[in-house]
């Protein structure tokens, strides 16, 4: 089984693809021939996949947190925070 630290770090590693992924977006400068839409999908996107993995960063660290002192998140479970 994994441990928390593995898990932490590949989390982080899908976090920092995603913002990589949205800086890039946001510096690349885009033709007058390619289709808005298109573009704006892909803006939702590389954003929707950031929050993601922002979020989990979030659940990771707090179970991280949980495991090393209960008291810290009151012995709750991530489906109640």
């Amino acid at each position: 089984m994994l441990d928390f630290d593995e898990i932490r770090i590949a989390v982080a590693r899908v976090d920092s693809l995603a913002s990589a992924a949205e800086s890039m977006f946001d510096n690349t400068s885009f033709g007058a021939g390619v289709d808005r839409q298109t573009i704006e999908r892909l803006a939702h996107l590389i954003g929707a996949t950031a929050e993601a993995a922002a979020a989990a960063v979030v659940v990771v660290d707090r179970l991280n947190a949980d495991a090393l002192n209960p008291t810290i998140t009151g012995g709750e479970k991530p489906e109640d925070w």
